[in-house]
């Protein structure tokens, strides 16, 4: 009796561990918005909280007032941050932190709707924990952190969840609720631009027709009624991948055909295929990068914290590599719903490899939609395995989630101390110039949304190259483009920026200089007109130089 109650309590504690593994990143991941995110902030991320109040005050969807840069993103993380500013309007720190907290809520509950859909059972809050966990640098930074691919990655989820949804009900109502749910998912993707069309919708359109050809051709019968009755499952996964990509390319019409006249962006549309160089090789390494994403990092020592955090991030890579190997050896072994998730993760690397090889645009982050697949496949693989000794599928996810744990704890201190994006010290410049009663001004973009955010919108900072005062466009609102700062200030970042003497601006005189911390440098004009004379003699001095070469 105490044997099976002390068997049972186990079991108990050993069913709770992945929740409170789910419930560990997911603090890890609020501690570092909250902590060391109040001054690793980029420009990116500011721009979200700038347009986010511009769209509160407006009380519109999309701003005719605010100037976009490469995409018009619909549905993204504005409509969380706009709720965390309306609870906190002064507080921009507090305002990004709450909405985070409420899209990674959302996020987490998509993923265990999805694990929960292809059957994963009691491996979906593993599932669940491996996505929160950041694991990877470019994850932390551009999914957990920023959020600038948390809604790349949410929608395809909720899209191909509520699929699944769809295809399990068991009456009609239900079942056509879902599907239209899924369409209004993908018809948000489709809006935000083009991209979750290449990531996501053409890999799951081409996984589902792969998966209906072998399921048709496989299962004995001889004419095509009997076959689709036969392989119904199949059938409606492709129709469920038909009418949600013809909703995502609904979403991409209107983006680049109606919404592109009517608001300031740069559209994808002009991306070019341009055949690699080095044909087979760039194909293989850009492969590779998707393999790398799990915590591997270039550069650290082997034998430190740091160099095994990337070990086991290098093998939690293979182990994917494995993973789907071992499950297309035993395709015909598993379940629908297995067999179309690994046909996804195959689809998702083939298109998306390719693509990116003759893109003129790739980026490694670029990878993170298929980053649900990949964990599902993981999921699959430890479920599905013929393991015969007791415990050995829960040691092996518990020892996944501890690979993960390390390297996602290795990437925020790594990160702390040597931030990818934010501006070390760009805080303390920031908050003097608000406490000396500066407003407008003049910075790079890099250095002047970090500003805005930091002081809550104190700050508004005209985008400049520093060469001239040439208003650089996007990310801002658009009265920067038609009006001056009113006596300005110019911020020099010496470190990114370049020395003190080698701005024009500064070169020409008519500024002061009001502060120097050895890295940030704030000059001040009594006026614009000022700071445009400067800019006027270096054009003239400019213009003297080339006729005298001539």
């Amino acid at each position: 009796m105490d044997k099976q109650m002390k068997g049972s309590s186990l079991k108990k504690i050993g069913a709770l561990l992945p929740w409170l593994w789910l419930a560990a990143g997911y603090v890890l991941d609020m501690w570092f918005q909250l902590v060391p995110g109040k001054w690793i902030v980029d420009s990116d991320l500011a721009s979200e909280m700038m347009l986010a109040k511009i769209l509160n005050q407006e009380g519109s969807i999309l701003s005719h007032s605010w100037y976009y840069s490469t995409e018009l993103r619909v549905v993204n993380m504005q409509w969380f941050y706009r709720l965390g500013l309306l609870l906190f309007p002064d507080d921009w720190h507090l305002a990004r932190t709450f909405g985070m907290a409420i899209a990674l809520l959302v996020f987490i509950a998509a993923a265990l709707l999805l694990a929960r859909e292809i059957g994963l059972g009691s491996l979906s809050p593993w599932m669940a924990g491996a996505l929160i966990w950041p694991f990877g640098m470019r994850y932390l930074v551009y999914a957990m952190y920023g959020g600038y691919y948390l809604i790349h990655m949410l929608l395809p989820m909720l899209t191909l969840a509520l699929v699944f949804c769809s295809i399990h009900a068991q009456n009609r109502r239900p079942k056509v609720l879902c599907a239209v749910l899924a369409c209004l998912a993908a018809l948000g993707a489709g809006l935000n631009g083009v991209k979750v069309l290449m990531v996501f919708q053409a890999p799951f359109l081409l996984a589902t027709m792969l998966l209906a050809v072998m399921a048709l051709n496989s299962c004995g019968k001889t004419n095509w009624k009997d076959a689709c009755r036969t392989c119904g499952t199949e059938m409606q996964l492709l129709a469920g991948a038909l009418y949600t990509t013809v909703a995502a390319m609904a979403g991409y019409v209107i983006n680049a055909k109606i919404l592109a006249k009517s608001y300031s962006f740069k559209s994808f549309g002009g991306v070019t295929w341009s055949r690699p160089r080095d044909g087979l090789f760039e194909l293989q390494r850009i492969i590779v990068d998707y393999f790398h994403e799990f915590g591997y990092t270039d550069g650290v020592g082997v034998f430190h914290f740091s160099g095994i955090a990337s070990g086991l991030g290098l093998l939690i890579g293979i182990w994917l590599a494995f993973c789907i190997v071992r499950l297309l050896f035993r395709y015909r072994s598993l379940a629908v719903a297995e067999r179309f998730m690994v046909l996804l993760l195959c689809s998702m690397i083939a298109v998306c490899g390719i693509s990116f090889s003759y893109f003129q645009e790739y980026s490694q982050y670029f990878w993170f939609p298929s980053m649900p697949a990949a964990f599902a496949v993981m999921a699959i693989e430890i479920k599905t395995e013929k393991l015969h000794l007791p415990g050995e599928r829960r040691t092996l996810a518990f020892l996944l989630a501890g690979a993960l744990s390390i390297c996602g704890i290795n990437t925020v201190r790594q990160q702390i101390e040597h931030p990818a994006l934010g501006r070390i010290g760009i805080d303390k410049v920031a908050y003097w110039l608000v406490d000396n009663g500066y407003s407008e001004g003049y910075a790079t973009f890099w250095n002047g949304g970090c500003m805005t955010e930091i002081t809550s919108g104190k700050l508004d900072i005209w985008y400049t190259n520093l060469r001239d005062d040439y208003n650089e466009g996007w990310l801002q609102p658009d009265y920067h483009l038609t009006r001056d700062p009113e006596k300005p200030f110019i911020l020099i970042d010496t470190e990114t920026d370049g020395p003190v003497d080698e701005v024009p601006l500064v070169q020409h005189g008519g500024c002061t200089e009001v502060y120097n911390d050895g890295r940030y440098v704030v000059y001040t004009y009594d006026s614009a007109e000022a700071m445009h004379a400067a800019s006027d003699a270096e054009h003239a001095k400019t213009n003297e130089n080339q006729n005298s070469d001539q």
